[in-house]
């Protein structure tokens, strides 16, 4: 996970810091000595392992390899350039944004390829984007459309602030009572004639997202998700027919759990025609200890592709913590919280604990062990009456979606299977 950047420095105003340390570079930590279990790190501190990560991202490159797709992972999973910068040198095509301040960061940090996954709106939004444009030509940018408004928007600030070049575009399509996007097939078409047509703007291909449909059963879902991928290749094709691209089209979708089949969907249509497929997964890297480890599961059993990869994805963050109080036999209180770890999708998981020692090790622990309440700085426990855990034991969480649980951490450190600290990340939220 090394690059040309300058190492992160770290210091006492980041969680987990060590008491004695002031300041230090993330590029010294492998050789400071520190360890997890032998609580070199001020608790609750957020870890990363180092071996799941690389797991993870050799796992998605062979699978965007095998089904003929390329990734532009959606950076606000972890808002890492360390991270970026291990997803762009295994090939991912660029990276993926939500909004024109994850762009700001992600030039400030060298990258050059990037989905703006959302509509670009604003004075502000739009004047940074012209001026990014102007400034280097090599920065290849994309954003969406879903309305005749949104090309009004863009064509009278383009028209006021040439950036000297016409401003890519996707279509976007959506659903009734969904998100973002198009309705209907035939009024995207429509838009997509204006743009075509527009010494402004340039029409680069279409877009969906599926995983709004991630949360609902498997008999109802799949259905939607293969209908929405369905219309993005009919319009895609209707665009092709009457020549209104520019270069080779690009057709996107793909959230965390559901990429499969967009690449099944979309690599088949690419068999037809010159169509750039790129996935959006921003999850993959890290993955998590419940909600996307159950979804990828599910996407493993369908995959023939992702099957074939043998282990699937790993869990590599982790939050430790002590355990602060025991104050009934069934009731523990840990020292960690919505401060500290998500539980906007589930609670966190009781990945294992160990006690404090120059022996210590991390043993697992089983799953009766449940958290059923976070407050600001504390975590609630059911655990049963003959637990083994003690105040001052520690314990690691996993967590349920990882995008929730990175934002509350400017600092992450890299830790090996032995939960030695090797490194640390930075974030930029």
């Amino acid at each position: 996970m090394t690059d040309k950047r300058p190492a992160a420095v770290l210091d006492w105003r980041l969680k987990g810091m060590p008491a004695d340390c002031e300041e230090i570079g993330a590029d010294a930590l492998a050789d400071a000595g520190w360890h997890v279990l032998r609580e070199d790190l001020m608790l609750p501190a957020a870890v990363l392992r180092e071996s799941a990560m690389r797991h993870n991202s050799e796992w998605m490159r062979k699978f965007t390899q095998l089904s003929g797709a390329r990734i532009a992972p959606h950076g606000k999973t972890t808002m890492s350039p360390d991270l970026f910068a291990m997803q762009m040198a295994d090939g991912a095509w660029g990276l993926t944004a939500a909004t024109i301040g994850h762009v700001r960061t992600y030039r400030k940090h060298g990258i050059g390829t990037i989905l703006l996954a959302n509509q670009l709106i604003g004075r502000q939004n739009i004047a940074y984007v012209v001026a990014e444009l102007r400034r280097d030509p090599e920065f290849d940018f994309y954003c969406l459309v879903d309305s005749a408004a949104s090309v009004d928007l863009l064509e009278a600030a383009l028209a006021a602030d040439p950036p000297g070049r016409p401003l890519q575009v996707l279509i976007e399509l959506g659903f009734p009572g969904g998100r973002t996007g198009f309705r209907d097939n035939d009024a995207a078409l429509a838009v997509a004639r204006r743009i075509a047509a527009s010494p402004l703007l340039s029409l680069r291909g279409v877009e969906a997202f599926e995983g709004v449909f991630q949360g609902t059963p498997a008999e109802s879902r799949d259905p939607q998700v293969r209908a929405l991928l369905d219309r993005v290749v009919g319009l895609a094709d209707a665009c092709s027919d009457e020549q209104l691209f520019t270069g080779r089209p690009i057709i996107t979708a793909g959230g965390s759990s559901l990429f499969d089949m967009v690449a099944e969907t979309f690599a088949a249509a690419a068999v037809e025609r010159p169509y750039t497929v790129i996935l959006r997964s921003g999850c993959y890297l890290v993955h998590d200890s419940h909600f996307y480890k159950q979804l990828v599961e599910g996407l493993i059993r369908r995959s023939p592709v992702a099957a074939s990869l043998g282990d699937g994805l790993r869990g590599a963050l982790e939050v430790w913590a002590y355990v602060h109080s025991r104050p009934e036999e069934t009731r523990l209180v840990a020292g960690l919280g919505k401060r500290d770890i998500a539980d906007d999708v589930a609670p966190p998981t009781v990945l294992g604990w160990a006690r404090p020692g120059p022996d210590a090790e991390m043993l697992p622990i089983p799953a009766d062990h449940r958290v059923v309440r976070l407050d600001d700085q504390h975590a609630y426990l059911d655990i049963p009456a003959d637990s083994p855990l003690q105040p001052g034991d520690m314990v690691a969480f996993g967590v349920s979606h990882p995008c929730t649980t990175f934002d509350k951490w400017q600092a992450l450190y890299l830790v090996d299977d032995g939960l030695r600290v090797t490194g640390a990340i930075r974030t930029f939220f």
